[in-house]
């Protein structure tokens, strides 16, 4: 008996020291295990702080790009902003723009009742001609009105520009090319009294309204002055804004008499 004790004691003694081997195998791999996965975290995490600390530096020079960007961007808009001020200031003075403003309508039209009263009282001394409205007579009140500084003016919606013409063919007046006929309607932007005493004060509506013409002339508030739709030419300009002041009735004066020759 005594010997079964012995080897169950020897047995006791090497299965705890198989357990205390297996339980201290476990414990250091265990702790292997953890300092590998440790050190597999710590180097993870060095890799994504240098992934962030990239992608950060990524990211601030792409800022610095986009504002670059934004402010090229806000220099170019800016300077299409005043090409386009520019290119709408060069069509309102080429009068390729509808204008709004503050003027005068002056509306004349032939002197049908003078006509009826001439050809009762004096037949044989009767000139139809004297009691129409000619070019000369639109030249006459168009240079007053550019004379007192009319931004804008149109003949029965003809806007005139620079190389635009009034003129007679036959008993037809054409202006930029197209017929008009009476009664005209003369509008024109600009100071609204100065513009009404220039023409009231001037030669012609006066002398229009001596004749018994029937002709007026009002003061609007808002006057609309079409673009203008027809061809440009370069042909020789007539306008009073082309010429020096002291030129430009003369000019159009001979313009007239040229005309009805």
């Amino acid at each position: 008996m005594r010997h079964w004790y012995i080897y169950l004691t020897i047995i006791a003694v090497l299965c705890g020291t198989l357990f205390a081997w297996v339980f201290l195998a476990q414990a250091k791999y265990r702790a292997q295990a953890a300092e590998a996965r440790k050190r597999n975290l710590v180097q993870v995490i060095r890799t994504l702080e240098a992934e962030t600390q990239n992608l950060e530096n990524e990211i601030a020079a792409l800022r610095r790009r986009l504002d670059t960007v934004e402010q090229r961007q806000g220099e170019r808009e800016n300077e299409l902003s005043g090409l386009a001020r520019d290119l709408q200031q060069a069509k309102l003075q080429a009068g390729l723009a509808e204008v709004e403003g503050p003027g005068v309508v002056i509306t004349l039209d032939d002197n049908r009742e003078g006509a009826l009263r001439a050809q009762a009282s004096k037949p044989g001394q009767y000139q139809p001609e004297d009691f129409i409205v000619h070019d000369k007579n639109l030249l006459y009140l168009v240079n007053e009105l550019r004379l007192a500084g009319a931004e804008a003016i149109a003949i029965n919606n003809q806007r005139l520009i620079a190389s635009s013409d009034i003129r007679c063919v036959g008993t037809a007046i054409l202006v930029n090319a197209t017929r008009l006929v009476p009664p005209y309607e003369i509008r024109a932007i600009g100071n609204a009294e100065t513009l009404a005493a220039a023409v009231s004060s001037g030669q012609e509506y006066p002398f229009l309204k001596g004749k018994g013409f029937p002709v007026s002339l009002q003061k609007q508030e808002r006057i609309t002055v079409p673009a203008f739709r027809g061809t440009l030419v370069t042909a020789h300009l007539w306008s009073a804004g082309e010429l020096p002041t002291e030129e430009a009735s003369g000019f159009l004066q001979r313009e007239a008499e040229a005309s009805e020759e």
